[in-house]
């Protein structure tokens, strides 16, 4: 029998909106599935100039794509945490009346809820309460993580999943760095952000309850959300899509190596502990080159000189798109130097589909996409001394990134994952013996 799924995916960003990986991710899903024959809408947020709460719909080739204007969430407090339990709760009673409009003109078969912090744990509950299967795809910790990205204030380890208790500690603290700083600034905790952090664990443990499925992009996150889910969870390496990846590579390593950084200088991409690493191997008479895009504030050049590295950091800022293959290109060795639980980290990927290597911490799922030594390096989570170890070994070690280069794996190319996806969704539905629609070119 021949199906025809009304398909409705839920998330924070859509492009050309920036939104990291995981919204190219869902743009590249969502393409997919319309090839395949299905009607896709998606619903995001937005920061325009326009009313708050107002829809803005354009279209993405055959998907229509919803975007309500959040600008609050979007420019300043994207989980709320700072509108206190009455605010949010109004907040709260809008997104449902924003998601029965859309379910009363459109009914979806299935919602793919890749996560919207300013929709909040309303949206699920609305989905719910309307009767509509929800399948999440998990980028990030959301569902188990008030904190988004496993990593458990105050002493920033990685938190083994939800407990009332350790969330309630990770919520009302701050990284102050040990439990007696955070109990020492409880009680002024307390009375600034009030009862708005209970009441949104108790919203997160409901919201967890609507899911009827998930879909993980790596086995880490599969493992962490498995025991929290009554559903399914199914690890999908969906990869990256390689339609336009190059069929040829640049000679590699060039002459200084070039290492490359695309956090830009958000702060949780750790690009400062990039430039401490670089400083010590400019101190120890190294022969380099650090290139970083990314969107680069006004203080940017500041952290550059301060450490005097002006003639080995370059800074590139933003790259559109079309331009991701060619910026690989002019680097040897791709960084990461994430300093929070990172659930995958899209970058391995594309840099190996470049046929360049990357240095990454050993955290979250990267151990899945680098295997340390043979194609790639790791070193150990936010220690930036041994970051520096690991990029001076390729810097001295003749060979060694060659040899990375000869053992990169193939990544999975996203346009072939779909029908993975489309797969996932029929099963959580309870439908068997289906076959595609005909694929639209």
């Amino acid at each position: 029998m021949t199906y025809r799924l009304r398909i409705w995916h839920i998330l924070e960003s859509y492009p050309p909106d920036y939104g990291g990986g995981a919204a190219i991710t869902t743009r590249d899903v969502c393409r997919g599935l319309a090839k395949h024959g299905h009607e896709v809408r998606v619903l995001c947020t937005e920061n325009s100039g326009a009313d708050p709460y107002t829809i803005r719909t354009d279209n993405d080739d055959a998907i229509r794509v919803d975007r309500v204007n959040l600008p609050y969430f979007r420019s300043f407090d994207p989980d709320g945490w700072q509108l206190g339990l009455v605010r949010w709760r109004e907040h709260e009673g809008r997104i449902a009346e924003i998601l029965d409009q859309l379910i009363d003109e459109w009914k979806p078969d299935v919602v793919d809820y890749h996560t919207s912090r300013p929709l909040g744990e309303q949206c699920l509950v609305s989905l719910k309460r309307r009767n509509v299967p929800i399948v999440t795809t998990l980028h990030e910790g959301w569902l188990i993580c008030p904190r988004l990205m496993l990593l458990r204030s105050p002493n920033s380890e990685a938190c083994p999943g939800p407990s009332p208790l350790r969330c309630l500690e990770c919520l009302y603290s701050h990284f102050d760095g040990s439990h007696r700083e955070a109990a020492l600034k409880l009680p002024w905790r307390l009375i600034k952000l009030g009862p708005l952090p209970a009441y949104r664990i108790w919203r997160r443990r409901v919201a967890r309850r609507t899911v009827d499925g998930a879909i993980a992009r790596s086995r880490f996150m599969a493992r962490v959300h498995q025991p929290h889910i009554n559903g399914p969870v199914r690890h999908l390496a969906l990869g990256i899509d390689r339609s336009h990846s190059p069929l040829e590579y640049p000679n590699r390593p060039r002459t200084p190596i070039r290492f490359g950084f695309f956090g830009g200088f958000q702060q949780t991409k750790g690009i400062t502990d990039v430039f401490d690493a670089a400083a010590e191997l400019k101190r120890n008479a190294l022969d380099f080159e650090l290139h970083v895009w990314g969107p680069t504030p006004e203080f940017g050049p500041q952290e550059v000189s301060k450490r005097k590295l002006d003639d080995r950091v370059f800074l590139h800022g933003m790259y559109s798109p079309d331009e991701l293959w060619s910026v690989y290109s002019e680097i040897d060795v791709a960084l990461m130097a994430t300093r929070v639980c990172e659930p995958l980290g899209r970058i391995p990927l594309e840099a190996a589909a470049a046929g360049a290597p990357t240095i990454a911490p050993a955290i979250g799922g990267i151990v899945e996409t680098i295997r340390d030594g043979v194609d790639g390096l790791l070193y150990k989570f936010r220690d930036k001394k041994h970051l520096q170890h690991q990029m001076q070994r390729v810097i001295e070690e003749p060979g060694l990134i060659s040899s990375f280069i000869d053992n990169l794996q193939t990544v999975p190319d996203t346009r072939e994952r779909v029908a993975a996806v489309e797969e996932f969704y029929f099963e959580t539905l309870g439908i068997k013996n289906h076959q595609a629609v005909s694929v639209v070119v």
